[in-house]
């Protein structure tokens, strides 16, 4: 029976493995940050010139089809990748198990798409939904089946192929998306864009990762996996079931949803620029670690640090200049959405910090702490659109913010209690960061008022020019313990 082992020593599907995880991790982190950008431009790119020629409504539209597709890819079988990331010893019937059974969820629930596209669509009182959930679910096969050859890339730390296959897929979408716009083909241009991207990652996953379908899998594989596998679909439930949006467009209308989608993507375009090419590193590296306590720890706070030093300064620094991008950037039926985006900016500080608490928490196979806590966050986040949506979507924002912020403590809780150490250790290590964004933010608010663009660009050079300053003033030890943890290893010539 073939093995293969863990994630650090996956020579199976990379015989060429650096050996040094912090080596490891920060050549992974370069390439996951490609993974990240690529499809963050991508996908701005297609937000801006989308806003132009459409509308709240529309756009609202199209994430009620969105949403319905997520509900069967929520409850699909695709985080049983996650579990062959995971799992230390990896045998070859468990990832072929877990590719077939994707095979069968992903046509069934297409299947299960096409049948409720027009009851969906009559409730929402949306005669478009009629084709576009039957066009969007179109995904769902082509997802599933890129889940294992994907598993497989992770789990040997080929980020750079993840990277390219993000990379290939999103740009042709994009590609696909801004033509057909254009073209003057509406909200189709969004839904054929979103199937070129699945399509094309299924392809180019299944070529680069060496890993090729067989028939080893058994039902006894399934269940090995399915303790970590069940929670960790859970958790991806949460993350891809949009439950908020479908409230928010029953009771609000497409229109308030759409207003919703603009401030929300906005948040989570910043968010991924943020911390996006940390997340699937970490999770890789933290899990080789598992059983090395003291490791772990270090390599903890050493990511929240980093994690502090990057996504903080991109959200004060976003929450001080998006009114006035929006104003310029955007037509004015977005105006409403400015306020909203800039309140999300404040659940962006604990955005950043969960990136880490999460990889940690999954590392540790405690995949089922953090499914019940995204529950409560996902459940919260209902109720406070249902108490609110009469008054806007800037007081819906700020009700969901405010929760965010109620629940936080619990997930520091959870990570506290797998590491060790205080509370006051841990926040101690986003400090220095904090201080220095403090500092970068009453910089740009001091300056004078400028109108037009001269002015985003003076208070986005200003916050460029004091943040490394006042970061390297504050954090100097943090930064010189970073150098020497994750600098390559120097190899010795005979």
């Amino acid at each position: 029976m073939t093995v293969l082992s863990a994630p650090a020593k996956a020579e199976a599907f990379a015989p060429h493995l650096t050996r040094g995880r912090s080596r490891a991790a920060v050549s992974g982190t370069l390439w996951s940050l490609l993974h990240t950008v690529v499809p963050n431009l991508s996908s701005a790119l297609i937000f801006l010139v989308g806003a132009a020629f459409l509308s709240p409504e529309d756009f609202g539209q199209i994430a009620i089809a969105t949403a319905v597709v997520s509900i069967a890819l929520a409850f699909s079988t695709a985080a049983f990748g996650e579990a062959l990331i995971q799992r230390a010893e990896l045998e070859r019937g468990h990832a072929d198990a877990v590719f077939w059974l994707n095979v069968a969820v992903g046509m069934a629930h297409a299947v299960l798409l096409v049948a409720v596209a027009g009851p969906v669509a009559r409730w929402f009182d949306a005669p478009d939904l009629a084709w576009l959930i039957p066009l969007l679910a179109l995904k769902v096969p082509f997802e599933l089946v890129a889940v294992v050859p994907t598993a497989m890339i992770v789990r040997s730390m080929r980020f750079r192929l993840v990277a390219l296959r993000t990379a290939a897929g999103t740009g042709a979408g994009a590609a696909i998306c801004l033509a057909m716009l254009f073209c003057g083909h509406g909200i189709l241009s969004l839904a054929v864009g979103q199937v070129a991207i699945s399509v094309v990652i299924c392809a180019v996953a299944l070529w680069c990762s060496g890993w090729r379908p067989g028939l080893a899998g058994r039902a006894g594989d399934i269940r090995a996996l399915s303790r970590y596998g069940l929670f960790a679909a859970g958790q991806r439930m949460l993350g891809t079931l949009r439950v908020d949006h479908l409230v928010a467009g029953a009771l609000g209308g497409p229109a308030l949803l759409g207003l919703l989608v603009f401030a929300q993507r906005i948040f989570l375009l910043l968010a991924s620029l943020a911390g996006g090419a940390l997340s699937s590193v970490l999770h890789v590296v933290l899990s080789s670690m598992q059983h090395e306590a003291e490791k772990t720890r270090r390599a903890f706070l050493l990511a929240t640090f980093a994690a502090a030093v990057l996504g903080f300064p991109v959200f004060a620094g976003a929450a001080l200049v998006l009114g006035d991008v929006v104003r310029l950037a955007f037509p004015e039926r977005w105006g409403e959405a400015a306020l909203a985006a800039q309140v999300f900016c404040a659940a962006g500080f604990l955005a950043t910090l969960g990136v880490v608490q999460g990889a940690l928490i999954r590392s540790q196979g405690r995949a089922d702490w953090w499914f019940w806590y995204q529950l409560a966050q996902e459940a919260g986040t209902v109720i406070a659109i249902a108490l609110t949506f009469r008054f806007g979507v800037a007081a819906m924002v700020v009700a969901i913010v405010a929760k965010t912020f109620v629940l936080w403590p619990v997930s520091v809780a959870m990570t506290l209690r797998l590491v060790g150490g205080s509370a006051t250790a841990y926040l101690g290590a986003a400090l220095g960061p904090a201080l220095a964004t403090a500092g970068m933010a009453a910089v740009v608010w001091s300056l004078p008022p400028m109108p037009g663009p001269g002015g985003i660009a003076v208070a986005v050079a200003a916050g460029l020019a004091v943040y490394p300053v006042l970061l390297a003033a504050l954090c100097r030890r943090q930064l010189l313990d970073a150098w020497r943890t994750l600098r390559p290893n120097k190899v010795t010539h005979r």
